[in-house]
């Protein structure tokens, strides 16, 4: 009888994905194998010298997690979008690299990536010259997402809170995963 349920129960196993935690070292993420996408990205910065570069740097998977991978951003609206920024861990080229990981990357819409959430970065690094900033990011699902052809979850919109060290201060803004039609402040939900 054991055995009999085991076989039965088999297929159903396959199939859970459970959220695994990643630590990069430099940063944290909560990643859903089942979206294929992170759920959660934990980092702080502050004011360092940058010694590394992006040059030869590429997206790479994790052994043993299910990730996405270069067909799912392939000739579509999606951006690798770095949730974990390269240009926070330029200190070391080995703190970098880490940021090239699927697990760190979300399908973003392109228009986001490049233009209000680029400089929502920009402007946490500019924070950081008088305070470390320590961010949380929540990749938001809709309840049953759209996917790409190659099967990643593409996310409903992205909380980000950036809380001030020294006051405590939090910021929270939130994006949905669409063009922006507003200026950074618009998307200011909380201070």
């Amino acid at each position: 009888m054991k055995k009999l349920l085991f076989i039965l129960l088999l297929p159903f196993v396959a199939f859970a994905q459970p959220d695994v935690k990643v630590n990069k070292k430099y940063y944290q993420v909560n990643y859903s194998q089942k979206y294929k996408q992170p759920v959660a990205v934990d980092y702080s910065i502050r004011t360092r010298e940058c010694n590394a570069t992006r040059k030869g740097m590429d997206f790479f998977a994790e052994k043993g997690i299910i990730t996405s991978s270069n067909v799912d951003y392939a000739n579509n609206d999606w951006d690798k979008g770095h949730m974990a920024p390269a240009a926070d861990f330029c200190f070391s080229r080995d703190a970098m690299l880490s940021t090239f990981s699927y697990t760190n990357c979300a399908l973003q819409h392109y228009k986001l990536n490049r233009g209000v959430w680029k400089e929502l970065e920009a402007q946490e690094r500019e924070w950081a010259k008088t305070d470390s900033i320590i961010i949380h990011i929540d990749v938001i699902f809709a309840k049953t997402p759209a996917k790409t052809a190659a099967g990643a979850s593409i996310p409903q919109s992205f909380r980000k809170t950036v809380t001030f060290y020294s006051t405590k201060k939090k910021l929270v803004y939130e994006f949905p995963n669409v063009p922006p039609t507003k200026t950074l402040d618009k998307y200011l939900i909380k201070n």
